[in-house]
């Protein structure tokens, strides 16, 4: 049989490079051990390696790899040589929904529940909408179209090219990539981050019973993401070292974003407030639910604190804290890549857009002064001096010039 051997594409250390796919221990292909990347299939004809695109997707590198070595069994047997032309990956008149169902049944397997939740609504939708079709039959003016159709719907811009993305990176697994580049997408709203006022949050802390007090002190002092913290254990708290950890807990499902493990230095504020918040027994969580459980009500908690506070509840939400975390941060010198790796981003960029801008700058702005501006302009000496006008008397003026007075008798 001629041999014929997939390889991938993926990004290795800011670097994109091609990898064989590894093997597992009982032999066969460890197709999920490689990154998100595209496939290719190689071979040698006539002492030239060649290499040709193979999709996304293992099903598809099978496919390819299975055409190639037909294609060049049959070359090396000195039949027509067009059999050995480039093959595409792509089956025509796949039907959509069945693409789409196929493809969030991968997501939900190798993505966290979370984004099989985003991705379901969006791709379910767009299956909806064109319904009956199939993936080949789309056309671009279609997808413009579905695109406006959903901004005149009332969605934010930034919701929209969310979908946009989403619907993309299923085009690109089904061998259609890069048509965002084709479509007419809404200008994206750039939303400013925001932060807790000290005065906030004194009113927020002082109506908070203790169980909310330490949990969301825990929030404001770890910059610790939602489930970050539902799912904190008591065996990520180190309170003699004053460090809290961020690890996966495979058997509840979860795995930390980007699958990055990471420990957060904490302050001896926090570590008071968490030697003294209680332990349930035989629970391994720290803030668990009533129950005993995963506690999914966090956000709810929170705007009921504030409006116990007397705060608007709806300017209380659990990412504010995060925000108010990094840029405390990193107002407190703290460099960006150390604020970074707290925050479990995979960016620096990502890292900025959590700072605020400064609001309290007017005590430093008045130190700003533009000279000249507070001095008042000084008026010449002989344009100070006013002489006052004196009043003509009647006879005066009828010596001066009699005749006026007599025409005007006349």
């Amino acid at each position: 049989m001629a041999r014929v051997n997939i390889v991938k594409r993926i990004k290795d250390k800011g670097r994109w490079v091609m990898r064989s796919i590894p093997r597992k221990k009982s032999g066969g292909w460890d197709w999920n051990s490689l990154p998100d990347g595209r496939y290719y299939v190689e071979w040698y004809e006539g002492g030239v390696r060649r290499r040709e695109p193979a999709g996304t997707t293992a099903v598809e590198a099978l496919e390819v790899q299975r055409k190639r070595r037909h294609a060049v069994e049959a070359r090396n047997l000195g039949l027509s040589p067009s059999v050995a032309l480039p093959i595409s990956a792509a089956a025509p008149n796949r039907p959509l929904r069945a693409l789409v169902d196929r493809y969030l049944d991968q997501i939900e397997t190798l993505k966290k529940p979370n984004t099989h939740r985003k991705y379901e609504a969006v791709l379910v939708r767009f299956a909806d909408h064109f319904r009956g079709r199939t993936f080949e039959s789309l056309l671009i003016e279609e997808l413009n179209d579905f695109v406006v159709e959903l901004k005149k719907g009332g969605m934010e811009a930034n919701t929209v090219l969310h979908n946009v993305i989403i619907i993309a990176q299923f085009f690109k697994r089904n061998g259609r990539g890069g048509i965002t580049r084709q479509l007419q997408l809404p200008e994206p709203t750039m939303t400013l981050p925001r932060e807790y006022r000290e005065a906030d949050l004194v009113k927020f802390f002082g109506a908070c019973e203790p169980f909310e007090r330490a949990l969301f002190s825990t929030f404001l002092m770890t910059g610790f993401r939602e489930q970050e913290v539902v799912h904190l254990f008591w065996s990520d708290l180190n309170l003699d070292l004053r460090t809290v950890r961020v690890t996966a807990k495979r058997e509840l499902g979860f795995t930390p974003k980007r699958w990055e493990e990471r420990e957060v230095p904490i302050t001896e504020q926090l570590v008071k407030l968490l030697r003294a918040h209680p332990r349930r027994s035989g629970c391994l969580f720290v803030f668990p639910s009533p129950t005993g459980n995963r506690e999914q009500n966090m956000l709810n908690n929170c705007k009921a604190v504030a409006a116990r506070a007397n705060l608007d509840s709806g300017k209380f939400d659990l990412k504010t804290f995060r925000s108010t975390y990094a840029t405390r941060m990193l107002r407190s010198g703290f460099d960006v890549r150390t604020v970074q790796h707290w925050m479990g981003h995979k960016s620096l960029e990502t890292t900025m857009r959590y700072l605020v801008p400064a609001s309290d700058v007017h005590a430093r702005l008045e130190q700003v002064q533009i000279p000249g501006l507070d001095e008042r302009p000084k008026q010449s000496e002989k344009s100070s001096e006013v002489k006052p006008v004196r009043p003509v008397r009647a006879e005066r003026r009828e010596r001066s010039n009699p005749g006026s007075f007599r025409l005007a008798d006349a």
